[in-house]
This record gives structure tokens, C-alpha cells and sequence, in this order.
């Protein structure tokens, strides 16, 4: 389902592979270092700046080592 604006603060109950989720608020979130936003529920939104969390430690630490001579 998509999510907009619109539906900030919403509640929704839903089901996925991981069980079933009730209450879950509509909320936005997004990444300090790259700006990408979400517009989802709340459970989802946790993954996403985990995600990007780990993504952009992963990026910075290729970064550090193609500048410290060191290889990978």
C-alpha cells in the first residue's frame, strides 16, 4: 500500500510473514545522511533507518579504507 501525508498519525492493523500488527501508527521518518524519506507503519520505518544505518556505516568504512591505503 502506499502511504502519503495524508495518513501521518493514522492507525492500521495489518498482517505480513512476521505475524499480524494492530494499532500501528502511519509515521515519517527519514535519513539524516542521504535525506531518502519513508511514509509507512512504524514497524517498517524502524527497518528503514536501520537500513540506511547500515548501509552508510558500510559506505564509510570503503570509504576510509580506499583513503587510508589499506585493502579490503
Amino acid at each position: 500500500m502506499k502511504y502519503t501525508e495524508k495518513d501521518l498519525g493514522n492507525k492500521i492493523d495489518y498482517d505480513d510473514d512476521s505475524g499480524s500488527y494492530y494499532d500501528e501508527r502511519i509515521v515519517e521518518v527519514y535519513c539524516g545522511i542521504c535525506s531518502a524519506r519513508f511514509i509507512g507503519p512504524i514497524r517498517q520505518a524502524g527497518g528503514f533507518i536501520a537500513g540506511h544505518e547500515a548501509f552508510h556505516a558500510w559506505e564509510f568504512k570503503i570509504a576510509m579504507n580506499a583513503e587510508d591505503g589499506m585493502v579490503a
